[in-house]
């Protein structure tokens, strides 16, 4: 399938860029996707499976997303490419304690009205190269708008971020993100040497995951209004943490359908230029430091992640499937300082120390006559919330999704759910006596129709749950009160890409 690109010579877009709109190019006139009745394009899943295109996926133009690299340029040539989305999704939010029930007292009679309008913009850029004796090299970056950095006020001399003192002052306070930036070297012989965040083995090879549908549920809906302790924690590599962690990484060639990769993260950062680190010895926001004794400086600091990952894609007549193995292990910040009392879920000081990480993960999926997709995953281990380090004396986690997805292509629309159930530790300290593990759930399901060349129509409802015996939602305390909370969404909205 064709791209829906910007293949303009990068010399005349500087030149444009540079002298303004008398060298300004214009894509007029592109062609939609001729498989589909609607033009709208397509996205080819790892077994084969075709389905609408998300704001999660792309795919609403002509490419299949999933290419890697995106385009294969001529020796001593480049492609270069330019994709935007706008996304806008009138939403209605129901949770635990929206109405003002009084728990905490101290917040009997505030309400939060539970709609509004989710939205966001991404703008992806991307670079294919080839030498001329057929070294292959590229980059790929995602901006995103981070639409909750509006400043409400200040506290002391520092700005404090949040919504609601206007639409004109929150929009002019909005920032850009990256969230994702990674370069490649290497050929189809030998392989690929990759550097950045979004490609460590355990996002780049995991099978059986159905979030990258609709808007992406779960993965997606705990950054609306929902509080959260109302929204169920997401934990695979897809997201969070070690999915904004840069990396260094290998991807093998592909050999009879199977291919492997391995990953080394220094610590659980993107790339970083210094911040933070104004002594020898560091400090608490030092990205680079070893050991600590500072006070709080104590979560999710991994370091020295290893992972390799083994995966097999094939297809036998009208069936398709792909399945992966992955391992990952790290070691931890040696941190000696205590948690804070005021950080703490017991109210007082405590000292806590924490297991390096220690995941599996096997993930399948399975496809019939690339129409009808069914997928699942499990992953276990030493981990806990998203991405984050297990107490030591802890619990391990436990964590499974399954989701069944069918495209009518000449509809054309694709519908799908999954459910999903994770089993963790939940609080940065060892289990006190009396607290149970946290377990967060929840379904997901969606329809993606594709309108036109570049937009689909979504709608989507998902209902998750959080309950921990022992732990109060509503209070983020310990506590007999609030150990079950709920949360639903309900939203139908358009996607544009261009």
């Amino acid at each position: 399938m064709r791209s829906l690109r910007v293949l303009v010579p990068i010399g005349a877009i500087l030149m444009g860029l540079a002298t303004g709109s008398a060298y300004a190019s214009r894509i007029l006139d592109m062609e939609g996707n001729p498989q589909t009745p609607t033009g709208t394009g397509l996205v080819t899943d790892l077994d084969g499976f075709q389905e609408m295109g998300s704001p999660y996926t792309g795919g609403q133009g002509l490419e299949t997303e999933g290419a890697d690299p995106w385009s294969v340029p001529a020796p001593g040539t480049i492609n270069m490419r330019i994709n935007s989305f706008v996304n806008e999704f009138p939403m209605v939010t129901w949770f635990s304690g929206m109405n003002g029930n009084g728990t905490p007292a101290s917040n009997a009679g505030n309400k939060m009205q539970g709609y509004g309008i989710y939205g966001w913009i991404r703008v992806d850029l991307g670079i294919d190269g080839q030498t001329k004796n057929g070294i292959k090299y590229g980059a790929v970056t995602e901006i995103w708008e981070n639409n909750n950095t509006a400043i409400t006020g200040t506290s002391g001399t520092n700005a404090v971020s949040g919504f609601g003192q206007s639409a004109s002052a929150d929009s002019s306070d909005n920032t850009l993100w990256v969230s994702t930036a990674n370069v490649y070297l290497g050929t189809d012989q030998v392989g690929f040497l990759r550097v950045g965040n979004g490609i460590a083995a355990q996002t780049l090879y995991e099978v059986g995951l159905a979030d990258n549908f609709d808007i992406g549920g779960w993965i997606a809906f705990a950054g609306t209004d929902i509080p959260g302790n109302m929204a169920p924690v997401w934990p695979w590599a897809d997201g969070g943490t070690q999915w904004m962690a840069d990396a260094i990484v290998w991807t093998s060639p592909v050999f009879q359908g199977f291919d492997m990769g391995l990953s080394y993260i220094p610590n659980n950062t993107p790339a970083f230029d210094g911040s933070g680190c104004s002594e020898p010895f560091g400090g608490t926001n030092c990205a680079t430091q070893s050991s600590s004794t500072f006070p709080g400086d104590f979560q999710n600091r991994y370091r020295n992640e290893f992972s390799v990952a083994l995966r097999y894609r094939n297809s036998f007549g009208p069936i398709g499937m792909a399945m992966s193995g992955i391992y990952s292990v790290s070691g931890t910040v040696n941190a000696t300082g205590p948690i804070p009392a005021a950080d703490s879920p017991t109210g007082a000081e405590i000292f806590q120390r924490y297991k390096g990480l220690s995941v599996g993960d096997v993930g399948a999926e399975f496809t019939i006559n690339h129409a009808w997709q069914v997928l699942g995953n499990v992953m276990w281990g030493n981990f806990n919330g998203s991405w984050g380090l297990q107490p030591d004396g802890g619990k391990s986690a436990v964590a499974w999704t399954v989701g069944t997805k069918y495209t009518f292509i000449q509809a054309p629309l694709t519908i799908g759910t999954y459910w999903f159930n994770y089993n963790y530790n939940g609080l940065d300290i060892a289990l006190p006596t009396g607290v149970g593990a946290r377990t967060s759930k929840g379904i997901d399901v969606g329809i993606n129709y594709g309108l036109g060349p570049g937009v689909v129509l979504i709608a989507e409802y998902a209902w998750g749950e959080n309950s921990q015996n022992g732990f109060d939602f509503l209070t983020n305390e310990l506590g007999p009160n609030g150990n079950k909370v709920w949360a639903q969404v309900l939203t139908a909205g358009m996607s544009v890409r261009f």
